[in-house]
């Protein structure tokens, strides 16, 4: 919720000026106003260029927006936790599974595997429950290991690419919201408004904070969804090159035994 509140502040902070110069233009009757209108206006105007006051100038559209930002600000906080290399990988487990695996202790390398669940142990687990019978079979522990990793890469990139149809999502919002400023402005000219821009301003500021909005909750959306997922890719990357090492491991250590002997799942 800061970060939305910061992200809502940075629209206020470029949208101020705009907005406070449009509203601060000199009406043809500002001459002949007294004093304290003026200062009642100087007041109105201060109000809306607070954060709330353009909230509030945005209108209905800024409800959805401000879902989207909260939305937009868990998933990027979820996305940094779990794309990192320890979470996703393992690593701290490799040497332990490494030996397990060299020893042909398959339960044991199971075990393991099933007390860390993450990306890498949970398609080795796969592969390992093809050699459960005590058979080794390379060609179908790899075939496991990969079916197992387009479903796991699968899931795991999910949340991140809910941040893409945020980034998406978030402009056209603010879009929706200027049209709808736009037509409200449209309906006051019809009704006499044309030579009173003070009564247009107020719709003109709702159709421009929405459009901000948008964006400012699009873009970084968009920033993360290709950081995240580049991250995300290049730790699968890594996967492959571990499971493809312990698997060579464990190849090597089957052919050192005697040739009478069966790699037995102790």
């Amino acid at each position: 919720m800061n970060r939305n509140h910061v992200a809502m502040l940075i629209t206020a902070l470029a949208l101020a000026a705009t907005c406070g110069f449009a509203a601060a233009q000199p009406s043809p009757t500002a001459a002949v106003e007294p004093a304290g209108s003026t200062l009642t206006q100087q007041q109105e105007i201060g109000r809306k260029t607070t954060l709330w006051g353009l909230i509030r100038q945005g209108g209905w559209t800024m409800v959805p927006l401000g879902l989207l930002s909260a939305a937009a600000v868990g998933l990027i906080v979820y996305g940094a936790i779990a794309t990192r290399p320890g979470r996703m990988l393992a690593v701290d487990l490799i040497p332990g599974l490494q030996d397990e695996i060299g020893r042909l202790h398959v339960d044991q390398a199971k075990a393991i595997c099933a007390g860390k669940p993450c990306l890498m142990t949970n398609t080795l687990h796969a592969g390992l429950e093809r050699l459960s019978d005590g058979v080794l079979d390379v060609e179908s522990m790899e075939k496991a290991m990969e079916e197992a990793s387009v479903h796991e890469v699968t899931a795991g990139l999910k949340p991140i690419s809910y941040l893409s149809i945020i980034a998406q999502t978030a402009p056209m919002l603010g879009l929706l919201g200027t049209v709808s400023g736009m037509i409200k402005a449209f309906q006051k000219i019809g009704m006499g408004g044309m030579g009173k821009p003070e009564l247009l301003a107020t719709n003109i500021g709702e159709a421009m904070v929405t459009t901000a909005a948008g964006l400012i909750i699009g873009i970084p959306a968009m920033f993360f969804y290709f950081y995240l997922k580049t991250k995300f890719l290049s730790n699968v990357s890594e996967m492959s090159r571990l499971l493809g090492n312990l698997c060579h491991h464990l190849v090597a250590s089957a052919r050192r035994r005697q040739p009478g002997q069966a790699p037995a799942a102790e």
